[in-house]
C-alpha cells in the first residue's frame, strides 16, 4: 500500500533532509525500482479500450454476510433454518429483502440481488481470495484484486492514487503477483473519528507546505547528475515518484478530497455516524475526484455466534443507512451511472440455524449459495439473478460464479477479462472465465 510516513524517526522532531530523501523517493511509496520500470512499461502497453464505466466501489463485508437473512430470506423454510427475520417489498415488485434494512428497500430500483452466487471454498483466507480476484488460487500464485488490476490498467490521472481502501485494504485487496507498484493506498485512519485526517498526508512537527517545497528545491539542486545522464532510465523514474509522493501531499484537491467537513452534517448523519456510513461517504467522494477504484472495508460478519443479535442489533442497521445512502447520493450527484458499487463477502452462512449452547442461534461458513448485491455503472437495478432452493441450501436456478461478476465488472470498466500478463516467465490470464472453468455466464440479465 502506498505509505507516506514522514515521521519515520520517533525520536527527531520534523524531517531532516536525509530522511526526506529516502521518505521521497522509494520508500514513500512501498515501490522496488523492478515495480516502477514495470509501471512504466504497462503504461506505454495501453489497449486504448474506452470504459462505460469510469469507477467502482467494493463494499467489502469481512466475515461473510448470512444470505438467509440479508438479501435472500426463505420464510416459509422449516424453522431450523428460516431465521428471527421477515422479508419486505422493496421499490421494484418481486425483489424483497430484509425488514431491518427499510431505507435500503426505498432504493430496491438502484440495486440487483445476486442470489446465486456459488463457489468451492468455505475457509476464509481461500473464499476471500476468490471473491476479491475473481480466481481461486493455483501453485502458490496469489492473483491481483480488481482493484489493482483497474489501478494498473488505467494508471493515474492526476495527483489522486487511482486505487483507495477505506479504511484499510485485506490482504487480497493487494496486487498479488504485480508487485508493490500496485497495491492500493490506504488512508489508515477512521473517517468517522474526531477531527479525522488521513495518517500519510498529516505533516510531522512543525514542517509545513512552504518548508516541504524549499525541500523539494534543494532535491532539485542535487540533479546535476540526472542532467548529465538524461537517457539513465532509472533515475528518470524515480524523479517521476519523487512527484507522485509530492503531489500527493501538496495538491489542494487530495486534501480537499478526503475532508468529510465540507459535508452538510446533514448528508452525514444520513449515512450514519459510525465507520461503515462515513466510509461510504469518503467513497463517494473519492470517485468524484476521479478515484478509479475504491475498497471499503467493514468486517464483524463472521457470525458464528448470536448471529441474529449481531446483525439486529448492529450489522444490518448501520448497513441499511450506509448502503441506501451511497446509493442515493450517488445518484443525486449524477454518478451512478458511471460508478459500479459491488456490495459481498467471503461467502453466506449455513442455512441451517446452530442453536447449541455454545453457539446461541449462530450460523457458520457456507460457500455452496449466498447473495452478492450490485448496482450502477451501466447494472440495471431493480433485479434477482438467480435462487436458491426451498431452505436456501443450493443454487437452484442460475449460478453466478466469482469469475462470473469479474468479468461483467471489467467488460464496463473497458477492460478485456480475458487478458494475459507475462509473470515470471509464466502467461497468467487475468480471469478463468470463457475458459473450461464452470461458469453461470456474464451478468447479461442487468445490461
Amino acid at each position: 500500500m502506498l505509505h507516506i510516513d514522514m515521521n519515520s524517526r520517533k525520536n527527531r522532531r520534523g524531517v531532516g533532509r536525509r530522511d526526506f530523501v529516502r521518505v521521497g523517493a522509494l520508500s514513500t511509496l512501498g515501490l522496488s525500482m523492478t515495480d516502477l520500470f514495470r509501471a512504466q512499461a504497462d503504461a506505454a502497453d495501453s489497449d486504448g479500450v474506452q470504459p462505460k464505466a469510469k469507477s467502482c466501489i467494493v463494499l467489502w463485508m469481512s466475515g461473510g454476510p448470512s444470505h438467509m437473512d440479508t438479501f435472500d430470506l426463505h420464510p416459509d423454510a422449516p424453522s431450523s433454518h428460516r431465521g428471527e427475520f421477515d422479508p419486505i417489498d422493496t421499490k421494484s415488485p418481486g425483489l424483497q429483502i430484509c425488514e431491518h434494512m427499510p431505507l435500503l428497500a426505498k432504493q430496491g430500483d438502484k440495486f440487483s440481488v445476486l442470489r446465486g452466487m456459488t463457489h468451492p471454498s468455505p475457509s476464509h483466507d481461500i473464499a476471500s481470495h476468490i471473491m476479491l480476484t475473481g480466481n481461486v488460487p493455483a501453485r502458490g500464485t496469489v492473483n491481483p484484486s480488481y482493484g489493482s488490476v483497474v489501478f494498473r490498467e488505467r494508471g493515474y490521472e492526476g495527483a489522486m492514487p487511482p486505487y483507495i481502501a477505506v479504511p484499510n485494504g485485506h490482504r487480497y485487496s493487494a496486487a498479488g503477483f504485480m508487485g508493490g507498484t500496485y497495491k492500493p493506498f490506504a488512508i489508515g485512519s477512521d473517517p468517522n473519528s474526531k477531527g479525522f485526517q488521513v495518517r500519510s498526508l498529516r505533516l510531522p512537527g512543525e514542517l509545513t507546505i512552504d518548508r516541504l517545497n524549499n525541500r523539494r528545491k534543494w532535491l532539485a539542486g542535487l540533479d546535476t547528475l540526472k542532467q548529465k545522464m538524461n537517457d539513465n532510465a532509472e533515475l528518470t523514474v524515480l524523479d517521476e515518484f519523487y512527484q507522485r509522493s509530492y503531489d500527493m501531499i501538496s495538491a489542494p484537491e487530495a486534501s480537499k478530497a478526503f475532508d468529510l467537513s465540507e459535508e452538510e452534517d446533514s448528508l452525514r448523519d444520513r449515512y450514519g455516524r459510525n465507520t461503515l456510513g462515513q466510509s461510504c461517504l469518503l467513497a463517494r467522494r473519492l470517485v468524484e475526484a476521479g478515484v478509479s477504484f475504491v475498497h471499503v472495508d467493514r468486517g464483524g460478519w463472521d457470525t458464528h455466534s448470536k448471529n441474529f443479535e449481531t446483525l439486529k442489533n448492529t450489522r444490518l442497521p448501520e448497513l441499511d443507512q450506509a448502503f441506501s445512502a451511497l446509493l442515493e447520493d450517488l445518484s443525486q450527484q449524477g454518478l451512478l451511472d458511471s460508478t459500479i458499487v459491488l456490495w459481498m463477502g467471503e461467502f453466506g452462512r449455513t442455512p441451517t440455524i446452530d442453536y447449541a449452547p455454545r453457539w446461541e442461534g449462530g450460523r457458520h461458513h457456507y460457500s455452496k449459495a449466498f447473495s452478492s448485491v450490485i448496482a450502477g455503472g451501466g447494472f440495471a437495478g431493480g433485479h434477482v439473478v438467480g435462487a436458491t432452493d426451498e431452505k436456501g441450501e443450493t443454487v437452484k436456478d442460475r449460478p453466478v460464479l466469482p469469475w462470473d461478476v469479474g468479468a461483467s465488472i471489467f467488460a464496463k470498466l473497458g477492460i478485456p477479462y480475458d487478458k494475459t500478463y507475462v509473470e515470471r516467465d509464466r502467461n497468467i490470464r487475468l480471469l478463468p472465465f470463457g475458459t473450461s472453468v464452470v461458469s453461470g455466464g456474464m451478468l447479461d440479465e442487468l445490461s
